[in-house]
Parts: C-alpha cells; sequence; structure tokens
C-alpha cells in the first residue's frame, strides 16, 4: 500500500496520544525507507516499467534485508527496545507495531515479489491485480482512520488539511500516465515524498496539542 501505511499511523496515534504524529509516519514507512536507502547503496534492487496498473509498475526484484520476515522482526525487535529504554514501554510497543505492520501490508497488496525468507518464498496475496479495487480500498481505509482518529477533536483543519494533500497525492500516482523511470530517480522521489508527509504531519500536531 501508499497512503494505506499511514492509516495505521492514524489507529496508533488514537491509541497512544503522546507519541508524536510524525514519528509514527516514519516508523510505518521505515521498512520502504530502508529499501530506498538500500537501492541508492547499491544493496538492494527495485524495478520500475511502463504498466497500465499503477500498481504494478514497482517491483521488489531483490530486498531480502528490507522486506523479509526474519530483518523486519528483528527491527521490530531493536526500535521496542530503544524506545523502551529511552521513552517508556507504550512507545516500544506501539513504534514496533508500527514497523512490523508494513510487511504484513505488503503482503496483502503485493503480487506475489515478497521475499518470506531471504530471498525466497516470494509471496503477496495481489490485491494489486486489481487496480480499483485496491484504490478505492485503499482511499477508504485512509478515510476512515482518518476519521477514528479526529472524531472527537475540536480543532483539526491541518489534519484535514493532511489528509487531503496525502490522498491527492495518492490520486495523482494512481492516475499518472505509463513512464519508465530509474531506481536512483524513483528511490529519491519516494524517499523526497516520506519526508514531505512526516513534516506535514508535524505541522499538523501543533493545532491540537493542549
Amino acid at each position: 500500500m501508499f497512503i494505506g501505511h499511514y492509516a495505521v499511523g492514524f489507529v496508533l496515534k488514537k491509541k497512544s496520544t503522546d507519541i508524536p504524529l510524525w514519528l509514527l509516519f516514519v516508523s510505518v514507512q521505515f521498512v520502504d525507507i530502508l529499501a530506498f536507502l538500500f537501492v541508492l547503496l547499491g544493496i538492494e534492487k527495485i524495478t520500475y516499467n511502463p504498466s497500465t496498473n499503477p500498481f504494478l509498475r514497482t517491483t521488489l526484484e531483490y530486498v531480502p534485508y528490507s522486506h523479509s520476515l526474519f530483518p523486519n522482526a528483528l527491527l521490530s525487535l531493536v526500535v521496542f527496545v530503544i524506545f523502551w529504554k529511552f521513552k517508556s514501554k507504550e512507545w516500544g510497543i506501539t513504534l514496533s507495531v508500527g514497523v512490523f505492520s508494513h510487511l504484513f501490508i505488503d503482503t496483502l497488496v503485493h503480487a506475489g515479489d515478497m521475499p518470506f525468507f531471504h530471498d525466497s518464498l516470494k509471496v503477496g496475496v495481489g490485491l494489486w491485480h486489481f487496480p480499483w479495487v485496491s484504490y478505492l480500498l485503499e482511499l477508504s481505509v485512509f478515510f476512515l482512520s482518518g476519521y477514528y482518529l479526529l472524531k472527537n477533536y475540536k480543532k483539526m483543519k491541518r489534519h484535514v488539511v493532511l489528509i487531503v494533500l496525502l490522498s491527492a497525492g495518492f490520486s495523482a500516482m494512481f492516475f499518472a500516465p505509463e513512464g519508465k523511470v530509474s531506481s536512483e530517480v524513483a528511490s529519491i522521489t519516494s524517499l523526497s515524498l516520506y519526508a514531505i508527509f512526516a513534516l506535514l504531519a508535524y505541522w499538523s500536531e501543533h493545532e491540537i496539542r493542549h
């Protein structure tokens, strides 16, 4: 998923109000952040090819360190220990759940390119084979989670702006014409968007802090 990962961030924020939303946004996308950094470093490989289905333009060719089960479990454990030690057990549990949720959600949507063990046993339920279903489902989950977070807030204007901007970005990706880009350009673009979304999340929270 794309903005569907941020839906998890909204739900976790509702349960753990002390944790900044920007940090939750980083946690749910941390697996992809690592993947794109590894691509730029030549450690992993992701290819981008033209396709009428916008969700199938990205293929995980070789991502054993960022997207397989054991590294994700280990990464989640490290996140848990670090934040438990320096903040609290609640922070550790919440942020480790955010990190590990990425792998679970990706397995539902990816089309058989998720390595279960290192670079083997590749899995994926393949929801992305049905682009309109995937698009509408992801938007619906994102909007519902946003509503779940904000329904009791009195000041929510900035959060609404955040939700609208992320939805617009996701829709722009979905309706964008076919095109072939290099893995380096796509990786830098994705990392830039993650940074922008985290900054927007940081900006949005300042209106509702008490």
